[in-house]
């Protein structure tokens, strides 16, 4: 799909995780399409060159600090979303923590506990707090892996696992409103977390992120691929 850059102007997409890696990559996509973007992250200085970056392409950015670890965080955040835009046209919940490897059964509990706050739990908050603020008609993308479920990659397998049975739960529970849910899959990309996961890697043999976001700007911008996408497959068929 070949997307008009005009059909994202003015378009409010609140990004989560957009410090780095695929977060900022769609942001930065965004902003060159003419979005009004809301970042969020826990790294406040990372995410203000994120928001530099964004500003450069002239998009109208608006930062807000988000610990999904902390329910009075993803309050206080979703009280500041609200002071800053009045509707939300898209939501893109990218943020994720990649927490402890290997079996679950070697795994500390507090670890997981904390990994599937971040991954899970505080996505589900954050989503019922900013809830009035979707638009209909609007997007909302739920950045997932084909981690979930798999053997040996811990709670943040269970916290994707969640996510995406969330979005088929959303898909749903807000179909009255013409709200396109959709879990997308960005695949192998070039990431600190990608890095941290796979070590033995050769981080040049998988591809950055700004490759792997056009399925994210198709949903902004009207498309319903379905429930779940692969990114890597995109446009292939």
């Amino acid at each position: 799909m070949t997307l008009d850059g005009a059909t994202l102007d003015g378009a409010r997409v609140l990004v989560t995780g957009a410090s780095r890696g695929y977060g900022a990559a769609v942001a930065r996509a965004l902003a060159v399409r003419g979005a009004h973007v809301v970042l969020t992250a826990t790294d406040t200085g990372h995410l203000a060159r994120t928001a530099r970056q964004c500003a450069d392409e002239g998009a109208q950015c608006d930062l807000v600090t988000l610990d999904l670890a902390s329910p009075e965080s993803v309050d206080a955040a979703a009280a500041e979303v609200a002071r800053v835009v009045p509707r939300l046209e898209g939501v893109v919940l990218n943020a994720g923590v990649l927490g402890p490897m290997g079996p679950l059964a070697n795994a500390d509990v507090d670890a997981i506990g904390h990994a599937i706050d971040v991954d899970f739990t505080g996505q589900v908050r954050l989503l019922q707090r900013i809830a009035p603020l979707i638009a209909d008609h609007a997007g909302v993308v739920l950045v997932t892996s084909g981690a979930a479920g798999r053997p040996g990659y811990g709670a943040y397998a269970l916290g994707k696992a969640g996510l995406e049975a969330l979005g088929l739960m959303l898909r749903e529970e807000w179909a009255a409103r013409a709200i396109r849910v959709v879990a997308i899959n960005p695949g192998p990309v070039r990431t600190d977390m990608r890095a941290e996961a796979h070590p033995e890697e050769d981080p040049a043999t998988v591809p950055p992120p700004a490759e792997r976001v056009a399925p994210v700007l198709a949903v902004l911008a009207g498309e319903d691929p379905g429930p779940r996408v692969q990114a890597s497959e995109w446009g292939l068929a």
